[in-house]
């Protein structure tokens, strides 16, 4: 049954709104979240066994020139995989981003249904991942090339001021990649949910991503980063603790003996397997809590950006945004408006005959245009036009 009210209030949305706006979606679909974030995990575990199947057969015959092309399929296996891991992980994103906004607009959505409606949502994004991929490639050959000079600087004994001169191109390059980073993080903050709510194009997206981050780059920057820290402390103490138990639980055994060292392993492991599990908790808790956070800042900017601005005194404001299809992701049902509507409707015309008095000064309301006022002279041809009070 679709609820409907909203989730989200009225835009502006200050750090309190997004955060309750977030827990409250995760809270209403928690299930589909876990489900979507345990996707690309669980492909890449079977890819690892069947990758350890492969090799481990081929290791097993004792054949080295089998257990050589074991290796290589196996190495095939891993790389391929890998890659389709990492697009898979995009896609989640977009259902995720996607999830948020239907559930923020009162729907349940499903895993079979995101799945179809996201359909398109990879081969959009494909331009923004192959641009990625040649600045991130470019970065390392500039690396590579400043890493491999330096070197042969080195080694030449005559080449000292060379060896300087490279060392500070690599020590500004490093400085310089620090705040360029953030800079794209924070203008293409909203490529996502551009690509899976209003199924833009992936060049289109950038370009929208960066107009709706313009002239407010630091209020996004201290919005977005809120959440990141929030994360960070929650992982900071999980790791704390584990390194406080394996500090007390991990004395190195002073003799040599087989035996201590393995009774030592086994007074770790469930200090051990409690770290992985509040870890594993923590990544499917905070993937998809960042990514629902950062889908409502993009509908909250959205309104603040295109929307004009809301007349709060007469019901609820919309919760759609300009540049959605009727019937598409990104249409926004409309809730019933409680009490009077905006703008305010005058009652339907009631002609009827007026009660004239020594005190009217003006038509009675409601007498329609042309029509003669009884109180007037009839011989001068004077009009009256209907007066509506003011609204």
């Amino acid at each position: 049954m679709i609820n409907p009210t909203p989730l989200l209030r009225p835009s502006p949305l200050d750090i309190s709104g997004l955060f309750a706006g977030s827990f409250e979606a995760l809270k209403r679909r928690f299930g589909l979240f876990i489900l979507l974030v345990l996707a690309p995990t669980v492909l890449l575990i079977a890819l690892l066994l069947i990758a350890g199947v492969i090799a481990g057969g081929a290791v097993a015959t004792g054949n080295r020139s089998a257990i050589t092309a074991a290796m290589v399929s196996a190495g095939l296996v891993v790389g391929i995989g890998s890659i389709v891991v990492v697009l898979l992980q995009y896609k989640v994103y977009g259902m995720m981003s996607l999830a948020a906004y239907e559930i923020a607009q009162g729907q349940r959505p499903d895993f079979r249904g995101l799945l179809a409606r996201s359909k398109g949502f990879l081969p959009r994004m494909a331009p923004v991942i192959l641009i990625f991929l040649g600045v991130l490639v470019a970065f390392y050959l500039l690396l590579f090339a400043l890493t491999f000079a330096l070197i042969n600087s080195a080694l030449d004994g005559s080449g000292s001021g060379a060896a300087a001169g490279v060392m500070v191109l690599l020590i500004l390059l490093g400085l310089a990649a620090i705040p360029v980073a953030i800079i794209l993080s924070i203008k293409l903050l909203y490529l996502i949910p551009a690509i899976a709510i209003e199924q833009l194009g992936g060049i289109d997206a950038l370009k929208r991503s960066w107009r709706l981050t313009k002239g407010s780059f630091w209020r996004t920057f201290g919005y977005a980063i809120l959440p990141q820290l929030a994360v960070f402390a929650i992982s900071s103490v999980i790791s704390m603790f584990t390194q406080f138990g394996g500090a007390a639980l991990g004395q190195t055994p002073t003799s040599s003996d087989p035996a201590q060292a393995f009774m030592l392993l086994l007074a770790m492991l469930p200090m051990m397997t409690v770290s992985i599990v509040l870890q594993l908790a923590v990544q499917l808790f905070t993937t998809p809590f960042l990514q629902t956070y950062y889908t409502y800042m993009f509908i909250d900017q959205v309104r603040r950006s295109e929307l004009p601005p809301q007349q709060y005194g007469y019901g609820q404001p919309g919760y759609g945004y300009p540049g959605a299809a009727p019937g598409g992701p990104g249409f926004a049902p409309q809730p019933p408006y409680p009490g009077q509507p905006y703008p305010p409707q005058q009652p339907p015309a009631q002609p009827g005959p007026a009660q004239p008095g020594p005190a009217q000064q003006g038509p009675p309301y409601g007498q329609a245009p042309g029509q003669q006022w009884p109180g007037q002279n009839p011989g001068n041809g004077q009009q009256w036009p209907r007066q509506d009070p003011p609204a």
